[in-house]
């Protein structure tokens, strides 16, 4: 056998698995169903062909499996015909059930010796034949694909969406490829010895028609060349390994066995997917870029997200990337009540949506798609969803030039919607796109919550101070009150830890076992990512506990631990600590022992502990490389603690702002971005409580800084 004997056999595994996986995605869907249908009549086809080429040599056998070949060719046209009405919602009519009732005819006449009838075997195959009734066969073949044309050509004149406009005229192109080079096969039934290349129709059409059909929205002429690429391109290089491992066995026996074919064939079927995959490398590293780098659009807009809980500036920070990403002309936040089911736009760049305004959600849509977490495309449910109880919401997003409305959900809770217009350059949104969405609306809905958060704390402790002056007007009633606000205050606290805190020590937890490869070894770039999310999550810890502090702090209710203790000890196991995990850091941290004893002091060593971490922590942050110096010396009646270091540096007029409460030197800002301002009024807050004071001296910009602190020794 020659290597055009395999071409029939891998076109009808190729054709039938596709056919397949579009028919498992959507059982329930007609045209998923008639598309499978049609990809049956191929694989019979390309299989009776198959057999009929081994058997070329035995006239018996390869009449009867050029017989079978029929059993497939014969219900092309009815099934082609049966795609296109499916299609484009037409109801069956007088052709179509006359075109079974032919079929089955013409089923019944390709068995007898006047459909076809004895053997040319011609220099790349063998074929049976035509014989009178193969010529009346061949009229209702054309007449059926001519009526399956001139359907799609009029529908898709007729039609105003700009998707279902491209899906039809792919399903054209590869209709007219099947018909145009798939007939092609005829001719050796007419005495014309032709290369079999016509099976490939049935492969080009299959994948063009493919993606056409599944609701992917992978109508942009980019992806289908793409992915179909990808296929063709995979299927031809097995079956030319395919061809040099049959012709390397050739040469050593004289006689290729059958167990040596099915050997090829189950190596040919394994390499298909790695082959597959290192062709969508190459295309897309070479030929289809896109024109935006997802990865670094994810990764700048998470960077953005993490250095801010203000609402307006998460805002600003996910428009400005996705203005970036897909040049959009309008842009709009949304966000929804849960109770009421009302959006509330909280933010509108070209939208005709005036800031505050209430819009009424769709129950049916917000149910099948924003509970779900999928996107609402206007353009899609205008064909699909459009009817009396979603007119009036379709419609406005319509009017107001919505493409789409992306979902922000947390889990379960949806907390509002971004909503999209059109891109600058008229494209489509394609499964890249909404990938990218996905993820950055995940991210989104993250900092929105934690955001609203924080400013519902913020509101409660004025509000609490609020009721805190207004009850010292009456002492009775102001002792009742107290006594309720700090009940609640307690609870909040007690919820707070436990809401925010809990997760955060599971992710943690989880993550620490990944790393430690407790679930199996890693990748180097899955072990960065994890990385990252740990950090983050240290990050967000810390600031969980700030949040705390300044809440107990501000409420008078922060509980301190005295103790007489040597500070000496404490300085010298947090600079050991330390010095662990400096890792690769060209950072020398140096801790200078006083030459004597030092004196006690009475403090609470766990919150000291915090505020000398805390010193030491930023000042190797703010260190790329040099020394850091800590040191402890008795100055009058006070235990001074002091941590230098060779690092950027602050500004002169910073310094004043530093221990404020949100405030950061704007130096500090550009070099550690994840800093919320929160830790040094944290110390500053803790120093006050031990009767001590912390301040912090520098020469300016890249001469380094030192922080001091005092705590007065115990008499």
């Amino acid at each position: 056998m020659s290597y055009i004997d395999f071409l029939p056999l891998f076109s009808a595994i190729f054709v039938f698995i596709l056919g397949l996986l579009v028919f498992l995605k959507n059982k329930k869907s007609k045209i998923n169903f008639t598309f499978f249908l049609l990809t049956v009549t191929f694989t019979i086809w390309f299989i009776g062909t198959f057999m009929m080429f081994l058997n070329k040599n035995i006239q018996e056998a390869a009449i009867f499996w050029d017989r079978f070949v029929y059993i497939g060719v014969i219900f092309i046209p009815i099934f082609s015909y049966q795609f296109t009405l499916t299609y484009i919602q037409k109801k069956s009519g007088v052709l179509f059930y006359f075109s079974y009732f032919l079929s089955f005819c013409f089923l019944l006449l390709s068995r007898t010796q006047y459909f076809v009838n004895n053997l040319f075997i011609y220099k790349w195959g063998v074929h049976a034949k035509a014989q009178f009734c193969h010529h009346l066969f061949l009229i209702y073949f054309v007449i059926y694909i001519i009526i399956s044309f001139v359907y799609l050509l009029k529908f898709y004149k007729n039609l105003s969406s700009v998707i279902k406009k491209q899906q039809t005229k792919y399903i054209i192109i590869s209709l007219f490829l099947l018909s145009s080079i798939g007939s092609l096969a005829f001719l050796p039934a007419y005495g014309i010895g032709i290369y079999p290349f016509a099976y490939i129709s049935g492969v080009i059409f299959t994948v063009i028609t493919a993606y056409a059909i599944v609701r992917y929205r992978l109508m942009d002429i980019k992806i289908i060349i793409r992915k179909s690429t990808v296929y063709l391109a995979s299927f031809f290089v097995i079956l030319i390994l395919a061809v040099c491992i049959r012709s390397i066995f050739s040469l050593f026996f004289a006689q290729i066995v059958d167990w040596v074919n099915l050997i090829i064939l189950i190596i040919s079927i394994s390499l298909f997917s790695p082959i597959k995959y290192y062709f969508y490398k190459i295309a897309n590293k070479y030929f289809f870029t896109s024109l935006y780098d997802s990865q670094e659009i994810i990764s700048e807009i998470s960077d953005k997200l993490r250095t801010s809980l203000q609402l307006n500036q998460i805002y600003n920070f996910i428009y400005e990337v996705l203005l970036k990403a897909f040049h959009l002309e309008i842009f709009g936040f949304l966000n929804y009540n849960e109770k009421t089911g009302i959006y509330s736009v909280l933010c509108s760049n070209g939208i005709g949506f005036r800031k505050q305004q209430k819009i009424q959600s769709n129950p049916y849509l917000h149910k099948i798609f924003i509970e779900k977490n999928q996107p609402i495309i206007t353009e899609e449910i205008k064909n699909t969803h459009y009817n009396e109880n979603t007119k009036e919401f379709i419609d406005l997003l319509s009017d107001q030039k919505i493409e789409v409305l992306v979902p922000l959900n947390i889990k379960e809770q949806t907390v509002g919607l971004l909503a999209l217009g059109q891109k600058e350059s008229k494209d489509i949104y394609n499964d890249e796109d909404f990938r990218v969405l996905q993820i950055i609306s995940s991210q989104a809905a993250i900092a929105i919550e934690n955001s609203l958060l924080f400013e519902k704390i913020q509101n409660f402790n004025i509000q609490l101070k609020k009721e805190i002056k207004k009850a010292t007007q009456d002492l009775v009633v102001a002792n009742q009150k107290l006594t309720r606000v700090d009940q609640a205050k307690s609870e909040f606290i007690s919820i707070a830890s436990h809401q925010l805190r809990t997760p955060i020590t599971v992710i943690k937890g989880y993550v620490s076992m990944v790393l430690a490869g407790d679930f199996g070894k890693l990748e180097f770039e899955q072990e960065n990512s994890l990385k990252k999310v740990y950090e983050s999550s240290e990050q967000m810890m810390r600031l969980v506990n700030n949040l705390l502090n300044i809440s107990r702090i501000e409420a008078e209710r922060l509980e301190f631990n005295y103790e007489i203790i040597n500070l000496e000890q404490v300085v010298s196991d947090i600079v050991n600590n330390l010095q662990k995990i400096l890792g690769q850091k060209k950072i020398c941290l140096k801790y200078i022992k006083p030459s004597e004893q030092l004196p006690l002091v009475k403090i609470d060593q766990q919150k000291i502990k915090e505020v000398i971490a805390n010193l030491i922590e930023n000042a190797i942050k703010y260190t790329v490389e040099g020394n850091i110096t800590v040191s402890l010396k008795v100055i009058d009646q006070n235990i001074q603690f002091g941590v230098s270091d060779s690092g950027v540096g602050i500004c002169k007029d910073d310094i004043p702002k530093l221990f404020k409460k949100f405030s950061r030197g704007e130096t500090m800002s550009r070099i550690h971005t994840e800093g919320t301002g929160l830790g040094l009024y944290v110390a500053r807050k803790m120093i006050e409580a031990h009767q001590g004071k912390i301040w912090v001296e520098s020469e300016g910009e890249n001469k380094g800084s030192q922080f001091y602190f005092q705590l007065p020794i115990v008499q």
